[in-house]
């Protein structure tokens, strides 16, 4: 099997958080595709924080693609120059107001693990969200949300958390693969 061969891109739209581009390909049969659709936004990560008492730190806030209030778990956009890991605890602190114990003499190397990179939608999505586990972190400051956020934050035990995906009220794929990942590697003991 072979990559196809991109021959032309045109971008319908080129903003600083989604690009639009028409591209014409040439697939190994030598059929040409001339308007192959595909999408970019920025990197983004996944946090997956538990605090001190086994429980997740979890958002929501209204999403205007569905036009309602969602659960998640915290989320940002990577910005230039910074790690996911370091994004992952910027974002946290911004959104929730939690971080790592500070007050732990020492740390488990398990208290902070990058889960992995995955992409968004591999069909027609150049971008890709990163995964990134905390263990152990607490309430230590503010929130410092962007203008366009508004966020509650609460705490959902496992029980708790798996119950909200079953009943559908935590229903974001991307973010239940995240979790999906983190399970998986729990049961191997790899965490």
């Amino acid at each position: 099997m072979k990559p196809w061969k991109l021959l032309n891109t045109e971008y319908l739209v080129d903003a600083p958080w989604l690009k639009v581009a028409k591209e014409k390909c040439e697939l190994p049969n030598g059929k040409v595709i001339d308007d192959f659709y595909t999408l970019w936004q920025p990197d983004w990560v996944l946090i997956l924080a538990r605090t001190t008492e086994g429980k997740w730190v979890m958002t929501e806030q209204y999403r205007h693609g569905t036009g309602k209030i969602a659960l998640e778990f915290p989320a940002g956009i990577i910005d230039k120059d910074e790690t996911p890991e370091q994004a992952a605890l910027r974002e946290l602190q911004e959104e929730c107001g939690y971080g790592l114990d500070e007050r732990r003499e020492t740390r488990d190397e398990r208290s902070l693990v990058y889960l992995g990179v995955f992409p968004v939608n591999p069909d027609r999505h150049r971008g890709v969200f990163h995964v990134v586990f905390f263990d152990n972190v607490v309430k230590n400051g503010s929130t410092h949300f962007d203008s366009t956020e508004e966020i509650e934050t609460s705490e959902f035990t496992d029980e708790e958390l798996q119950e909200k995906m079953a009943e559908g009220s935590f229903c974001h794929p991307l973010q239940m693969a995240g979790y999906l990942k983190f399970k998986l590697l729990k049961h191997r003991n790899k965490i």
